[in-house]
């Protein structure tokens, strides 16, 4: 993992669904810099020689290019984050898992801004399995007319609701290290 934030912070999801696979990880610190930067094409070769594959965090999205050019392995543009469509995924996986396909039809309410990457990665795969979407306004309440709220006015701290209760954490951490490690398992050559 390239890490253009300090170390120290808690284990991202992605270290953890790796590690639970059996696989080693090394957080790199990154120097986001780009006149401090050292060579980026022989870092991207030395790290694909190294490792399985290498997610790139928050890097900018043309030194991640320039990462999968050059290094020969999967790279990933932070495939453990909120605004990654695998986080986005797990979401829809846990609404699914506790829905019916009556569910599908009342829907999901949305509340927040559906303008960001999260939001409308979200709305367009919730439309494509089929989900009747109404996007309202911060404060507009729980309706009985949906069966999920998904309020996303923080657009870091997302919550999920199921016939008006929240959905814990716990279960939404867990199909987001699912869909991850299904990710790693899709894409990194078995040896």
């Amino acid at each position: 993992m390239l890490m253009a934030r300090p170390a120290g912070r808690e284990v991202s999801p992605l270290h953890r669904a790796a590690q639970d696979l059996g696989a080693r990880v090394a957080e790199v610190p990154f120097e986001a810099d780009a006149s401090r930067q050292v060579d980026i094409g022989a870092l991207a070769r030395l790290l694909g020689r190294m490792y399985d594959a290498i997610d790139c965090d928050t890097l900018p999205s043309s030194t991640v290019r320039r990462i999968e050019r050059e290094a020969g392995v999967p790279v990933y543009a932070g495939l453990g984050l909120d605004d990654h469509p695998a986080r986005v995924i797990a979401d829809l996986l846990t609404l699914c898992d506790l829905g019916s396909p009556q569910a599908v039809k009342t829907g999901i309410i949305f509340l927040g801004d559906p303008r960001t990457r999260r939001g409308s990665i979200f709305l367009a795969a919730a439309r494509e399995l089929g989900f009747a979407l109404q996007v309202a306004e911060a404060r507009h309440t729980a309706s009985n007319d949906a069966a999920y709220v998904v309020d996303a006015t923080r657009p870091s701290t997302w919550s999920l609701h199921a016939e008006g209760r929240p959905i814990e954490e716990l279960r939404r951490s867990a199909n987001h290290r699912c869909v991850i490690q299904t990710v790693l398992l899709d894409t990194i050559p078995r040896g």
